[in-house]
């Protein structure tokens, strides 16, 4: 039997809930073969060792990455070694919750080959609060002015919220700009049309890239809330301005907004076309 689904974790220092993630998968119940690989880009030694524990299953495949090769190579990297007709980019912190969640979304793909990017709602674990998952498609001085206090100014403020889809409809199914790659499924014909997540990005900023070519190549991007996982709600690029010098992270974001600003500066949206 032919391999339909690969879902590609790419951890990073969330070992725990990696196996968390892997042991709820394991209890999806689905009519096709599908398989997981995990990538680790930790370049721990203790975090491997957790994560050894995943190879007693005969699904699971096992990577560990000598140095932190960035996020998009890192799936990139997992893929490769992939089969699947869909591949499926999770989160580490992801929990699968009700046991059909991978058949839905196989079959929503099936039943819908226009569609290049599908992504579930999300509910943060503690508050059960919605993951703001959907993006409009980024606009760099927004992205600078939410880390100052310009986000106070009425204007900005409200600028920001519409950047961030704060008055979308999360109950909803619908086409958006783009999706966070918290939680996607793509079609593998697409992945390698579009050459997979670009790796001139060292964290940020690929997955509305992708999401951009996939509106260009004439797929749709969709949000699915009839279909959900949970998440812990934690944000790798949560902080403001003054967190812009004390936190890496912050700064790399910073670097991969311009990257994108560059590549798709006087661009349309595709979505529009």
């Amino acid at each position: 039997m032919k391999i339909k689904a690969s879902i590609i974790i790419l951890d990073f220092f969330k070992s725990k809930r990696v196996c968390e993630n892997v042991k709820s998968i394991l209890k999806q119940k689905v009519d096709f073969k599908y398989e997981v690989i995990v990538v680790d880009n930790s370049a721990n030694p203790l975090n491997a060792k957790k994560l050894e524990s995943l190879k007693k299953f005969p699904n699971i495949k096992l990577y560990i990455n000598d140095e932190n090769v960035g996020y998009p190579k890192g799936n990139n990297q997992g893929v490769a070694r992939s089969k699947g007709e869909y591949i499926l980019i999770v989160n580490p912190d992801i929990l699968w919750g009700k046991v059909d969640t991978l058949q839905k979304l196989v079959d929503v793909m099936e039943k819908s080959p226009e569609i290049g990017v599908l992504g579930p709602k999300q509910i943060n674990d503690g508050d059960n609060s919605i993951a703001m998952t959907v993006r409009r498609f980024p606009k760099l001085t927004l992205q600078i002015a939410r880390r100052t206090k310009l986000r106070n100014l009425p204007i900005i403020r409200n600028l920001v919220a519409k950047d961030e889809c704060r008055d979308l409809n999360y109950s909803k199914t619908q086409e958006v700009d783009w999706l966070q790659s918290s939680f996607w499924i793509t079609p593998r014909k697409l992945w390698n049309k579009l050459g997979g997540l670009d790796t001139r990005y060292r964290i940020f900023m690929s997955d509305p890239d992708y999401c951009w070519k996939a509106w260009k190549a004439g797929y749709r991007v969709v949000y699915e809330p009839s279909i959900q996982v949970h998440a812990d709600g934690i944000r790798a690029s949560a902080g403001g301005f003054k967190d812009f010098f004390q936190k890496w992270i912050l700064r790399q974001h910073f670097v991969d907004a311009v990257k994108y600003r560059i590549r798709h500066f006087g661009r349309k949206n595709p979505r529009k076309k």
